[in-house]
């Protein structure tokens, strides 16, 4: 019977619950020119507990004669993660610390200082790694205390950065008990002067950690009936959350939603049947996703349902080279059904399943166990999803093209419009929507070409 992921399985966290061991087999190694042969038998006197047997006796040896005391927790701990670190880089061991922040991001509540982070690494003045502020949650400590988006965190508690190894410890260590203390260094990029970088502002922020409910979903109308909905990852109520937004926007806006940029950026993932969820708001028929296993078989496949209430409302999706796992999959499926243009860089190319198996104590064992696929069957694992648009995140100087030419205005004698009875073209570059956008970009981007697709609308229809 095929394995039902689609309810349990995330992406990027990666979550399936449920299976056993597989059975032993021995393959055959094929020599040139020979016939394939199947499977030999395990042999007769295998058993697997042999090797648990020799894995005992090491750790008893170690507990009795090393040199100091052992915290025999701690070598098991270590032992499963040397074991899933012979497999790809998302297979992980998780303590039970660690499987706890797993639990508390998918929920989406969680003791904290409010902000988004994410790991950089710095060559100039001076090889480090940072912290880089992508996200301040209204309201919560960070804001409170002055953290602001584009600063930087070399330490915490007195600690480098790179003493944390990766970005989850790093995590770990601003997260906390609520009413408890963490503080960390924050540096403030300054202006260039010259063409150099100016000093840093730099001060030591102490703030005091609460309950942080951040929402995964934050909207805002542009202008022109143009909105913008941009999504932090897929917790458990992400596409409730989504559609919600499109409601409101709608009933903000004087003559209906004409079209939204749905942002995707710097979104790692989260759940899979939100990601199925988010898509289903706008596709009214078809594959969203496929799940393969081992050799390609087919595991399971999410159709969407028809009728929903957006399948006809034109759609840019922004993303970036952090856009992963779930946000690969409702980009890639949008794509495939061209229901929307995808507007940014390419994906970062995370397209596996992990599944997270209990061990009993709190700590997870998250394996890979199969792949995912768009709906015209394209891999997303290690390829991403290549946007229709390539848009970076910094502005390019327009060029004109014809310096030397002069428009009919500037000409001394030129009839003007207004002396037709009619109204003039406006002759601003940038309409109210585009100046909506602000400094951003990619954004600015995304609505530019948002709007061409209000004004030409597309039939829509599955690329091949």
């Amino acid at each position: 019977m095929k394995a039902k992921l689609r309810a349990v399985a995330l992406v990027g966290l990666g979550m399936l619950f449920g299976a056993g061991l597989s059975g032993y087999v021995q393959s055959a190694i094929a020599q040139p020119g020979a016939v394939a042969q199947a499977p030999r038998p395990a042999p007769a006197d295998y058993s697997r507990y042999r090797k648990l047997d020799m894995f005992a006796r090491a750790l008893t040896i170690l507990e009795n004669h090393y040199v100091r005391p052992v915290d025999s927790e701690k070598l098991i701990y270590g032992a499963i993660a040397g074991l899933v670190a012979e497999l790809d880089p998302h297979s992980e061991f998780l303590p039970p610390r660690e499987a706890r922040l797993l639990r508390e991001d998918i929920e989406g509540s969680f003791g904290g200082v409010g902000m988004v982070v994410v790991l950089r690494q710095e060559t100039e003045p001076q090889a480090r790694y940072v912290l880089e502020v992508r996200e301040v949650v209204a309201k919560g400590p960070a804001e409170r205390a002055g953290v602001a988006v584009g600063d930087l965190i070399p330490s915490i508690e007195g600690k480098p950065i790179s003493h944390f190894f990766d970005l989850r410890r790093a995590i770990m260590a601003m997260r906390g008990q609520p009413g408890t203390k963490v503080s960390f260094v924050l540096e403030r990029p300054a202006p260039k002067v010259d063409g150099k970088p100016g000093k840093p502002g730099v001060r030591t922020v102490v703030v005091t950690r609460e309950y942080i409910d951040s929402p995964a979903v934050t909207s805002r109308v542009l202008a022109e009936g143009l909105g913008y909905v941009r999504l932090r990852d897929f917790s458990e109520t992400s596409g409730r959350e989504v559609s919600d937004a499109l409601a409101s926007l709608r009933d903000q806006s004087r003559d209906g939603l004409s079209g939204v940029v749905l942002d995707l950026r710097d979104n790692g993932g989260g759940l899979l049947d939100q990601a199925i969820a988010i898509v289903d708001l706008f596709v009214n028929e078809g594959p969203i996703v496929r799940t393969r296993g081992r050799r390609g078989e087919l595991l399971d496949e999410a159709r969407a349902v028809p009728g929903q209430a957006w399948s006809k409302l034109p759609l840019v999706v922004l993303v970036n080279k952090s856009s992963a796992s779930a946000s690969e999959i409702v980009a890639g499926a949008l794509q495939d059904h061209r229901r929307a243009l995808i507007v940014g860089e390419r994906t970062y190319g995370k397209g596996s399943v992990q599944a997270p198996f209990e061990l009993g104590d709190g700590s997870l064992l998250k394996l890979t166990i199969a792949l995912y696929y768009t709906p015209n069957d394209r891999l997303i694992q290690a390829s991403g999803i290549q946007p229709d648009v390539l848009a970076g995140a910094d502005f390019r100087p327009y060029k004109d093209s014809q310096p030397e030419l002069e428009p009919e205005r500037a000409q001394p004698r030129h009839l003007k419009p207004e002396d037709f009875g009619y109204p003039a073209g406006t002759l601003q570059d940038d309409s109210e929507a585009v100046r909506a956008a602000g400094e951003d970009a990619q954004l600015r981007v995304a609505v530019q070409h948002l709007r061409g697709m209000v004004r030409v609308p597309s039939r829509g229809g599955r690329r091949r």
